[in-house]
């Protein structure tokens, strides 16, 4: 494992040769690596560009940023005709500065191989971004796939549910990049790269939780159906004791009509004065400045939550 002291050879080459560094964020992880990343490396601001999935914050990176929102259709378009809206949009700014780059993404999903694919691409860096940065997934050869796995890469687009084994980090990456020693575990130890120190990042970030220690965790829109949304307000209201507050999962937030949906079911429930905080409070940072005790579901939070000193309590669905 390469001490944090050390520079990526790839990153010294795009800070000496004035490449720009393009980040896919995708959550507040994501986020706050983005950040460590551009303050370790001294980054200039002119050549970043970031691109924001799932309606991630973006306030602590506000440098040039572009939000992607993933049309209602792009997926039929990309798993049936092997067309890519929104790898196009991307390539088409990237384009646009002229220079070569290097990518950071979290795994090699399909709009992150599209622009991997591209001539001005001159190396990616994966960097963690939760819970599967911890799983047991090795590096896959992207030049000995057949045709049948790209068909399938390419129809699911996402993690296997069945086992941890799967095409998700190509072997010609440069480096990995994360902040504790446990991740990426089936990934060689000389390309894995930790960065920790957080202090830095306390600087630029305005802690909304303050004084506030009881933090309720949704589940993922995924794991639950749109009837049991009041009931499991209800066994967070519980679990909390009528004390702090409720983050919205990523996932309910990302669309306007979800998040306005689950808010009103929210309000029509007793909250014992819980209320739901903003979508820009970022926990992890949260825990930076005071410990927390978070109560929720399923998430990759209960590994920071350790990581940064506070408690986490796992609750199942009911």
């Amino acid at each position: 494992m390469v001490k944090n002291k050390q520079i990526p050879e790839i990153v010294k080459q795009a800070l000496d040769r004035n490449w720009t560094h393009i980040f896919f964020v995708v959550n507040p992880i994501t986020v706050l690596l983005t950040k460590m990343i551009i303050n370790k490396y001294k980054i200039k601001s002119k050549n970043i560009k970031i691109f924001s999935f799932r309606d991630t914050d973006t306030s602590l990176i506000d440098y040039s940023v572009t939000k992607i929102n993933i049309g209602k259709y792009y997926r039929y378009l990309e798993r049936i005709f092997f067309y890519y809206p929104t790898a196009s949009l991307i390539k088409a700014q990237i384009n646009s500065r002229g220079s070569n780059f290097i990518l950071y993404t979290s795994w090699a999903y399909l709009n992150a191989e599209k622009i991997i694919e591209e001539d001005r691409c001159k190396g990616h860096i994966y960097i963690e971004e939760g819970q599967h940065s911890y799983m047991q997934i090795p590096e896959f050869n992207p030049n000995q796939l057949s045709w049948e796995d790209k068909f399938l890469r390419n129809w699911r687009n996402r993690f296997n549910k069945v086992d941890e084994i799967g095409f998700y980090f190509r072997n010609d990456s440069k480096c990995y990049i994360g902040i504790n020693k446990d991740v990426f575990p089936r990934v060689p130890k000389k390309k894995i790269i930790l960065l920790n120190d957080f202090i830095p990042l306390k600087k630029d970030y305005k802690p909304k939780l303050f004084g506030i220690t009881k933090i309720g965790l949704t589940c993922a829109s995924r794991r639950i159906k749109r009837e049991y949304w009041k009931t499991m307000f209800k066994q967070l209201i519980e679990e909390m004791k009528g004390e702090g507050v409720i983050k919205l999962h990523p996932s309910f937030t990302s669309s306007k009509n979800i998040d306005n949906e689950i808010r009103k079911v929210f309000d029509e429930i007793d909250s014992n004065d819980i209320v739901i905080c903003s979508n820009d409070t970022n926990i992890e940072l949260e825990m930076l400045f005071e410990r927390k005790k978070i109560i929720g579901y399923k998430t990759s939070l209960s590994k920071y939550a350790s990581i940064f000193g506070s408690k986490f309590k796992l609750l199942e669905l009911n």
